[in-house]
């Protein structure tokens, strides 16, 4: 193959000067072929100045506070270390020569480069041009050393800066790069005009990315917005938009159990009902019941703001299979949310609350035996469990459905253990956390989709305030007064043990104790958090529910899952420690009685972001927020395994980039793909490791 004839495919390691040590650095970094090396672009630019002649240098026209940047490029003629003698400091300093002059280089503290550099060593040298003492000087300038050979081509104005990758030096990253640019061949633009008019073809935007021509195009590269960007953007999105579209047509064509219907069945399912649904309920119970009895398999996202209802219409849906002969499982990421799920499950049930069962691996032995047996026999319809349901000891008799809660908790291969039990049943995926679109379309773009956007009748919005450490007596003496009226109360810690991060003392939750027990001696309080065995916590959570301990404090265990109307006031202590979802999250904890509920965050920084929770109760706006500030793989709490793995497209700043590519995708897969559609496809599909249901 000539040297102009490299696939995009092709390994790093055949580009010249890469040894072992260097493809070691490229490899752990994720870049193993020329189009990773390509795609990893400069996070910026630095201008350098124009490279200038030592003896053209002149002392007219500088002044010591205003400098100019020039770079220039000469041989190490002396070498010298000292100390200074007022402040003790490590001096190191250089004379510079190219035959035309000579200008004294200093760094200041920086004693290693003593031993660095050495007497003839070439140096390209930038920074700023300061009138010292003995005239002409740079200090602290930044330097690479050079070769004789092709110096020229290093000498730019406009460098790119690269992240570091082990002992690869930006020259280095530079160097293969430039090689790469050269050889590359790319095959005919597979972009459809739609996305592709008005934009660069993907080699042009690829050299200017990496080697911008000019001053305007330098800072302009920088924002992630120019046309160069949107190109390979658009190249990423749409093979990702390609691929989901490709995936939910194929499932379409899957053939899964019809769930049957009836009027006694409808008239049943009316008797689980405490109350009237509201309408987007009764809009979303209607989609997924119009996909079990289609014939297809489901795979449908339900999402709500907090208290829209979603255990509701997932215990009718999984009422549908359950009536009617099957099985449903309901698979919760915590054992706290698993009881607190079976518990109302029960409520709802009634007289057949016999037909459920559930599962957790702290049960004892003889307990999980007896419910696996009841599972296996198809005597418990309805399962509701952890991560216990994936163990292969767990045998279900016809499982027709699955949901599946707070889903991102979840990786792909433990949902596709669950799936593997039951043939190819439904799938429902829940999340109690609002997802923006563009975030929602990225992480289950192959999946229907249905939301709940209105709250139960009665729901009262409840009062928000932001408290300095210093005036936390406020929230304490309004959740007195609550707690006099005999409601109950939330506090939230971020932390099981003490810490101290920087500057800020962070209040653990043993210390949260002591001083809530100081403030309310009188009053029953419980103490929660993740490392406690599930009995003990359960125990301890029960007491609360029942109303026998007024004050909960808890770490964000209690995130969701847990439903008492009688606590009308939470207080968060370190609010800064929580993302803005998260913080909504413990929020819809109260406000789901008939009394109005405060809500307290108690923080000494980053108040103008948790502003926000102030201004609005709206989850979508607020996830959105929270989204644009954490970026999507925070935004979760964890990190997200379902996210693609894009290199230049931004899920938050590409949104709108995102849906004209999912619209392009539809339109090219109805029209058939191009083989060199097709192609790109193969490639982008392994490199983005789509994972199938997520």
């Amino acid at each position: 193959m000539s040297l102009a004839q490299l696939p995009l495919s092709s390994r790093v390691t055949i580009l010249r000067g890469l040894g072992p040590a260097r493809a070691m650095a490229l490899e752990e970094a994720g870049i193993e072929t020329l189009r990773d090396l390509l795609w990893s672009l400069p996070y910026r630019y630095v201008d350098r100045g124009s490279l200038r002649p030592l003896g053209s240098l002149e002392m007219r026209g500088f002044e010591t506070q205003d400098s100019s940047i020039v770079t220039v490029l000469g041989t190490v003629q002396d070498l010298r270390q000292s100390t200074t003698r007022v402040q003790r400091m490590a001096l190191t300093e250089v004379l510079l020569a190219d035959g035309t002059g000579t200008l004294r280089l200093l760094w200041f503290n920086q004693p290693y480069l003593g031993r660095a550099l050495k007497v003839g060593d070439r140096l390209l040298a930038f920074g700023p041009l300061l009138l010292g003492r003995y005239g002409l000087e740079m200090r602290g300038p930044q330097f690479e050393f050079m070769e004789r050979d092709g110096d020229q081509e290093w000498v730019r104005r406009y460098l790119p800066l690269y992240r570091k990758l082990g002992s690869l030096t930006g020259r280095v990253r530079q160097k293969l790069v430039a090689e790469a640019l050269s050889r590359v061949h790319l095959a005919e633009d597979w972009l459809p005009l739609e996305l592709s008019k008005d934009l660069p073809d993907t080699l042009n935007a690829l050299r200017l990315l990496h080697d911008p021509p000019d001053e305007s195009e330098a800072k302009a590269l920088e924002t992630g917005t120019t046309p160069a960007h949107r190109r390979l953007a658009s190249e990423e999105l749409f093979a990702f938009s390609l691929s989901i579209a490709l995936r939910r047509a194929g499932r379409m064509k899957r053939k899964g159990l019809m769930v049957p219907t009836s009027p006694e069945l409808r008239e049943r399912l009316r008797t689980f009902l405490p109350f009237h649904l509201t309408g987007a309920q009764r809009r979303c119970f209607k989609e997924i019941v119009e996909d079990l009895t289609s014939g297809r398999v489901m795979n449908r996202l339900l999402q709500g703001d907090v208290g829209s209802g979603k255990t509701l219409v997932a215990l009718l849906s999984l009422a549908m299979v359950a009536e009617t002969g099957g099985q449903g499982a309901l698979l919760v990421p915590t054992e706290v949310l698993a009881r607190q799920h079976a518990d109302s499950f029960r409520r709802y049930l009634g007289d057949q609350s016999g037909s459920l069962q559930l599962l957790l691996g702290g049960m004892k032995v003889a307990e999980k035996r007896a419910a696996l047996a009841r599972i296996a026999e198809g005597e418990a319809r309805y399962v509701v469990g952890t991560h216990a349901l994936f163990q292969e000891a767990v045998a279900f008799r016809n499982l027709q459905l699955v949901v599946v809660d707070e889903q991102h908790r979840f990786g792909v291969k433990q949902r596709e253990a669950l799936k593997e039990k039951g043939g190819d049943p439904h799938w429902l995926v829940m999340s109690a956390t609002p997802i923006p679109r563009s975030l929602a379309l990225a992480v289950f773009g192959d999946l229907d989709q249905s939301v709940l956007d209105e709250l139960p009748p009665g729901r009262k919005p409840i009062t928000t305030k932001l408290h300095r450490p210093d005036f936390a007596e406020r929230a304490w003496e309004e959740m007195r007064r609550e707690l006099v009226e005999g409601r109950q109360a939330f506090v939230v810690s971020p932390s099981i043990d003490p810490s101290d991060e920087g500057k800020v003392q962070l209040r653990d939750i043993q210390a949260m104790e002591s001083l809530l027990r100081g403030i309310f001696p009188d009053e029953t309080i419980e103490v929660v958090h993740g490392r406690m065995k599930a009995d003990e916590m359960a125990t301890r959570m029960a007491r609360f529910v029942s109303g026998e301990a007024k004050i909960l404090l808890a770490t964000t265990v209690i995130e969701v899952g847990v439903d008492v109307p009688n606590a009308s006031v939470m207080v968060v202590d370190h609010a800064e420690r929580f993302g803005l979802s998260q913080l909504h999250q413990l929020r819809g904890r109260v406000g789901r009685g008939p009394d109005r509920s405060l809500f307290f965050m108690i923080s000494g920084s980053e108040n103008d972001r948790l502003q926000t929770l102030l201004e609005t109760q709206d989850g979508f706006r607020i996830a959105q927020r929270d989204l644009e500030l954490r970026g999507p793989g925070e935004f979760f709490g964890v990190r997200q395994a379902g996210l693609p793995r894009f290199q230049v497209a931004d899920l938050v700043r590409d949104r709108a980039l995102l849906f004209r590519c999912r619209e392009a995708a539809d339109h090219a897969l109805a029209l058939g793909l191009s083989e060199a559609q097709a192609e790109w496809l193969r490639r982008e599909q392994v490199r983005l490791k789509l994972a199938e249901i997520s």
